[in-house]
């Protein structure tokens, strides 16, 4: 969310109509940034006036490659246009590109019951058998899945004659083995597609799926040269967006590999810009013992990271905002007219202070301000942070990094990452160097790492720097030695709905055997928690890592979801919401309890999203999705379920389903 975790103000002026709304999409849905300011700053009354706003809107973002915006503005739009369906597919196209695909294809079922059968419902509820085709655990459910996605895409291609189901029904026909239909309904499509480019020309809105989908029908056709020609004439002759491209190039690598050829053959045909994951170094503080980055070498390493930027094609950046390498690598991102996401560890003022204005220059903060300004996405992680804790720093660079694996998954992007790095051991937690050692086991490619040491050495060689301590005298302390410092721990919440309103005597009923079988979990799984306290039916439980803490979470599910609770002295239904969090967190000895307990602003945090989850289900946090997917996680997935705001202020949270892996 840009700005804070805090609900965005309305537009004080601009949008007092639908039409003045519709317009002001129009104008700034072409890039993230300019979406994202419009979204937050819509005016809903406005927004209400015309359903066209929202579908706009969603379909921009979409675009744009942003699929957990377009869910979100979707889900806005139909709690007011409720049964729209145009909105409605679109808010399944977004599930589906987020990979949330059963909740997709639950939307576009009850669109099929309800009797619609247009191109578009066949074509993307097709598009989520095909997906679940691909994960499916058995052959049985393998096959199931192929003949309903095959049979939906025919369905698509036999009411509307259009060429966008038409392809994907030859596509599966081809993994079906259904050959000769499949180079039959290729031929078709491919005559489709050249008659839309005789009538549109290239300047027509058209002409990039045209010749996209006139390559596709002739990979189905092994005519590799003709698809090689189409999809480089898509490319180059068309402006299409990084995010369609990434999606044509994932289908012809499909198509590539039903035909027993290599997936990667025609890649070159696809120009793809890269995600930049960046951190390193600040400038100096003044009483910085040996110099490592001195203020006088801004522009020097300025210039390395456009530099590295320019050569890594980013277009996508995500950082912090530090002053030095973050900032500097923020402004060369923008400076390309890419989208820069910021992540902050505590509030805009304490960052402020801890990490921008430690150098007397005004100019830095004023940049700072600039970059949030022109930002895609501002994530402040905890407004009341510790800024002398180094667990700050280090959730806030993990939670970065697992945010650009889930984008380049969404996107199919490749990441870059890069390091402001000197090869020396950091000053503390949430260094250059603890970034360097997990980016290792979290990203499969190697990091660039622009060279502190050298630029400085080659600097000082030619007395443009010195490496001698700065006159001036140390500043203060801010902290005490016998600080506590934070962990990063995984939180659960979780209570029974409508608990509240049980009969007296189902109270110690409910202790025996709802809480005694969430004791026997503990006791038969991996997935102990370090700690577990009760507050009437409600759970808490602190844990080592997301891994266990997902792991118990699934486990209690499953208890909760197997057990005939008729059968038991209850005779009730137990009906548990579950909430997951992942943060820094102080582990204190409690005089009162007599033994060690975990608290701060992100156990706070983990209490307010089980509220918001749905029932039976567990929802998790961005950042607890953030830190799984740098943990590789096995048992489970992150499916995304839109931003949510959380009870008593808390503000508004991107929130993610989790469910098993298999």
């Amino acid at each position: 969310m840009k700005g804070s975790d805090e609900p965005s103000p309305q537009s004080p002026a601009g949008d007092a109509t639908a039409a003045d709304a519709l317009a002001k999409v129009r104008e700034q849905g072409g890039s993230l940034a300019g979406l994202r300011t419009v979204w937050e700053k819509r005016r809903r009354n406005a927004w209400a006036g015309d359903v066209a706003v929202y579908r706009q809107a969603v379909g921009a973002a979409l675009k744009l490659g942003e699929a957990f915006l377009a869910y979100d503005i979707a889900r806005e739009g139909l709690q007011i246009f409720a049964g729209d369906v145009r909105l409605l597919q679109l808010q399944a196209l977004a599930l589906a590109r987020t990979g949330a695909t059963q909740r997709a294809s639950a939307i576009l079922v009850g669109l099929r019951e309800q009797g619609q059968d247009d191109e578009e419902t066949f074509g993307i509820l097709a598009r989520t058998h095909k997906d679940l085709w691909m994960i499916a655990g058995t052959e049985e459910e393998r096959e199931h899945h192929l003949r309903r996605s095959l049979d939906d895409y025919l369905k698509g291609y036999e009411c509307s004659g259009g060429y966008y189901t038409g392809i994907n029904a030859a596509s599966m026909a081809l993994v079906a083995g259904e050959t000769e239909t499949a180079r039959r309904i290729a031929g078709e499509v491919r005559r489709l597609c050249e008659e839309g480019m005789a009538k549109g020309g290239p300047e027509s809105p058209e002409s990039y799926w045209l010749l996209a989908t006139a390559a596709e029908a002739a990979l189905v056709s092994r005519d590799l040269e003709s698809a090689r020609v189409n999809y480089t004439r898509a490319t180059t002759e068309s402006n299409p967006g990084a995010a369609e491209v990434s999606r044509t190039r994932g289908q012809a690598r499909f198509l590539l590999k039903s035909l027993g050829e290599e997936e990667r053959l025609l890649d070159d045909c696809f120009v793809l810009p890269r995600i930049g994951l960046f951190t390193g170094h600040m400038l100096d503080r003044p009483d910085r013992p040996s110099a490592r980055f001195p203020a006088a070498l801004e522009e020097t390493v300025r210039a390395e990271i456009e530099a590295c930027v320019e050569r890594r094609d980013v277009r996508i950046g995500y950082c912090s905002l530090a002053c030095g390498g973050d900032m500097l690598f923020a402004e060369s991102i923008l400076k390309r007219g890419g989208e820069v996401h910021i992540f902050l560890p505590f509030n805009i003022e304490e960052f402020i202070k801890s990490s921008v204005r430690f150098i007397p220059r005004d100019d830095l903060v004023e940049r700072f301000h600039r970059v949030l300004d022109n930002a895609a996405s501002v994530r402040i992680l905890n407004e009341h942070g510790d800024p002398d804790d180094g667990a700050a720093y280090d959730f806030c660079n993990r939670v970065l990094a697992g945010s650009a694996i889930l984008k380049s998954q969404f996107l199919g992007m490749d990441i870059a990452p890069i390091l402001l790095w000197d090869g020396n051991r950091g000053d503390g937690g949430g260094g250059t160097e603890s970034v360097r050692n997990y980016w290792r086991d979290a990203i499969h490619h190697e990091a660039e790492i622009v060279p502190m040491d050298r630029i400085l050495a080659d600097a000082v060689a030619g007395g443009l720097a010195a490496t001698e301590p700065d006159p001036r005298p140390p500043s203060p302390a801010t902290g005490s030695d016998d600080r506590t410092p934070q962990e990063i721990r995984a939180m659960l919440f979780a209570d029974v709905v409508g608990f509240s309103k049980w009969p007296e005597q189902c109270v110690p009923l409910f202790i025996r055997e709802v809480l005694g079988r969430v004791a026997a979990i503990q006791e038969r799984d991996d997935a102990r928690p370090l700690y577990v306290n009760t507050w009437g039916d409600a759970i808490c439980a602190v844990f080592e890592d997301v891994e266990t803490a997902g792991h118990f979470a699934l486990a209690l599910q499953n208890t909760l979801r197997e057990t005939d609770w008729e059968t038991t002295d209850l005779h009730r239904d137990v009906r548990f919401r579950i909430g997951l969090h992942a943060g820094p967190v102080y582990k204190c000895f409690d005089p009162l309890l007599g033994r060690d307990t975990y608290n701060g602003a992100h156990v706070n945090r983990a209490a307010r999203i089980e509220p918001v989850a749905v029932e039976g289900q567990i929802f998790a946090s961005d950042a607890f999705a953030a830190l799984a997917v740098i943990a590789k996680t096995e048992d489970f997935l992150c499916d995304y379920a839109g931003t949510r705001e959380l009870p008593k202020g808390a503000g508004m949270l991107a929130t993610f389903l989790i469910r098993p892996a298999h």
